[in-house]
């Protein structure tokens, strides 16, 4: 057995390796796909929006969304006058509540998206037609 000093002073690295756990920056997408999409992200991201929508930071504005009819989901959407193209598409799910009261009925779909490093919640509310963000996972 050897002592804790020794044990804090070794190096698990060869003389001269880099540090880098990845070759190029498409071998890390994979990776970053399969931990975004792990459930201990999703725990981490308790607070709650305005819609009930489990977002870390809750938006709420209105968004042009390109339609990839191919596919069934968001291509790319503008904010602020600049276009973010989807990389992918982490997560979809829908949300019905108030259905029996035509004043506070909410029918959305909502996809998390992966676009520019960023991980972004859209909704497309299905009784007005439009598109929204509601959320920013930084």
């Amino acid at each position: 057995m050897g002592r804790n000093s020794e044990i804090k002073g070794f190096s698990a690295t060869r003389y001269g390796q880099t540090l880098d756990l990845f070759e190029s920056h498409a071998s890390r997408l994979p990776v970053l796909l399969e931990l975004l999409a792990s459930p201990w992200v999703m725990r981490a991201s308790e607070i709650v929006c305005r819609d009930a929508s489990p977002t870390p930071k809750c938006v709420a504005e209105d968004v042009v969304v390109e339609w990839d009819p191919d596919r069934g989901c968001p291509r790319a959407f503008v904010r602020a006058g600049r276009r973010f193209r989807i990389d992918a598409v982490l997560q979809s799910w829908s949300s019905e509540r108030a259905w029996w009261d035509p004043r506070r009925h909410v029918s959305r779909r909502y996809w998390r998206v992966l676009a520019r490093g960023g991980v972004y919640d859209l909704a497309f509310d299905r009784t007005s037609s439009t598109w929204r963000l509601v959320g920013i996972h930084d």
